[in-house]
């Protein structure tokens, strides 16, 4: 009897462990800064798909709104486009997210790095699928953890209809900020260089015709944006392409009213897509969101209706990123 006793508390600690993620699971991260000196807990929003468990774990999507939006708003409008990810949207303090002069100053590369830890622990995901997808300040949250996060479990992420900026880099380096950021500093506060991990697949989704975030680079909502095609070759070289920048339209893929232009480098790996679809998408840039993650194939566009959820048609006085 003492031995059986003692083989359930040996296993008692691995059962508690070994825990799936469901829809209903409730990840706790709590962070305290500044501006919420008692701690703020994240709302996240998770959705499982139905069905068997595959080989190695279902992969994960996080999903990152922009200004204004949440988590709750994610899931459903992507639902559809990447159906066999497990989906996980927090929603950000004050619902943004901490790049420069934004209203957060919330510690969220930091929230990222405990949730993908945490993620990781569960016996139905794949510690090695893990991935972000960011609309507008979600995007440019996702090239924060591009650069800054050393998880190598971190395997694709997007950004949508948002670029690095200057202060992510400058004078041929990668930067993070190793304080508050935004200000009157000329970088926001992106201070220290670090370099990031290779191995990662990248996708730029943006637009020539957005009128919030500059293709071509340039200074909006407090921020200096590089020119878009010029940003995803800098990404393309930290994950180790050599040549020169691709130039010229691009390959044109699609079909008429949602045609878009693809420059791709290292086979693949890192990819821009150019398009004329605003501040948002259109129906050929999801159907490759789906594609390129690749785990997935059920492809939708984005209708009016959902890019609303995700607050791409902003509200003329306000601003996805500041």
């Amino acid at each position: 009897m003492r031995k059986t006793l003692a083989i359930i508390a040996t296993m008692l600690p691995v059962l508690i462990l070994a825990q799936q993620l469901t829809s209903s699971s409730n990840i706790i991260i709590t962070k305290t800064w500044s501006q919420e000196p008692s701690g703020y807990t994240y709302p996240i929003s998770v959705s499982v798909p139905s069905g068997a468990v595959p080989q190695g774990g279902f992969p994960v999507c996080i999903l990152l709104h922009g200004n204004g939006g949440n988590g709750g708003g994610m899931v459903p409008a992507f639902s559809s486009t990447l159906s066999c990810h497990v989906l996980v949207a927090p929603s950000g303090y004050l619902n943004s997210w901490n790049i420069s002069d934004e209203s957060s100053e919330a510690p969220d590369v930091e929230m990222i790095e405990e949730l993908i830890d945490t993620l990781q622990t569960f016996t139905n995901i794949n510690p090695n699928k893990i991935r972000l997808l960011g609309t507008s300040n979600g995007a440019a949250l996702s090239n924060r953890v591009l650069i800054e996060n050393k998880n190598s479990g971190i395997d694709i992420i997007c950004a949508i209809v948002s670029q690095l900026s200057e202060a992510q880099y400058h004078n041929n380096n990668f930067y993070y900020p190793s304080g508050a950021t935004g200000g009157t500093d000329p970088y926001d506060g992106y201070d220290s260089i670090t370099t990031p991990i290779t191995g990662r697949k990248y996708l730029s989704i943006c637009n020539n015709n957005d009128q919030l975030i500059p293709y071509g680079g340039g200074p909006s909502v407090g921020v200096n944006f590089l020119n878009a095609q010029l940003a995803t070759y800098i990404v393309a070289q930290s994950q180790g392409y050599t040549g020169t920048q691709i130039t010229g339209p691009g390959t044109a893929i699609g079909t008429a009213g949602a045609i878009v232009y693809e420059y791709s480098y290292l086979s693949g790996q890192v990819v821009h897509i150019r398009g004329n679809a605003g501040h948002t998408t259109n129906s050929t840039q999801l159907s490759y969101v789906t594609s390129f993650f690749n785990d997935c194939n059920n492809i939708v566009g984005l209708t009016r209706n959902n890019a609303e959820k995700l607050n791409l048609y902003p509200n003329p006085t306000q601003s996805l990123i500041k």
